[in-house]
């Protein structure tokens, strides 16, 4: 018996204490009232909207395609692309499609993949500056995409991985 006095002595020791220490603490410090509040919710809705950030620039990979290091560019592929997506000839769609011939192929085209309205708004086919901006940052070139990759930053790991994209074809698009 004596032990589940020593536990409910404590217990209301503890109680106790706890309020003690909060009427203490309140008196010693005041809180401030705002006069209004410090965010103010608004049920009308927003009259303009906020402007889309400018497309980022990016120097032209041409001139960076013409000393590209296409093993270095298979490296990196393999390294960084090759989990979501495949470049042999017929291969299978991953994440993301297959890439195999992708120079001068119509975007959001390959055959069996799903693309996101972002991808297939843009039209077109894919040009060497295309793939360029879609490798550097893939939600600035196709706001929406499905794509989730930070993208390369390195111009050129770019112009390398470009060059070994280029040579996945039957027959590799010219350099411009």
């Amino acid at each position: 018996m004596a032990s589940f006095n020593t536990v409910a002595g404590c217990v209301l020791a503890s109680a106790l204490f706890a309020m003690v220490v909060g009427k203490v603490s309140n008196a010693v410090v005041h809180p401030h009232k705002l006069d209004k509040p410090a965010l103010a919710v608004s049920d009308e809705a927003p009259t303009q909207t906020a402007a889309a950030p400018a497309a980022i620039e990016i120097p032209p990979i041409g001139p960076k395609l013409a000393s590209a290091n296409v093993d270095a560019g298979k490296a990196i592929f393999q390294k960084q692309c090759f989990t979501c997506h495949t470049v042999d000839k017929g291969g299978a769609n991953k994440v993301g499609p297959n890439l195999w011939g992708i120079v001068d192929r119509k975007k959001a085209s390959h055959e069996g993949f799903s693309y996101s309205s972002a991808l297939t708004g843009k039209g077109g086919d894919w040009t060497y500056e295309d793939i360029d901006h879609m490798i550097f940052k893939p939600t600035a070139y196709a706001r929406g995409t499905k794509m989730a990759f930070a993208g390369l930053a390195k111009e050129q790991e770019r112009a390398d991985v470009i060059a070994y994209l280029r040579t996945m074809a039957d027959s590799p698009k010219p350099l411009p």
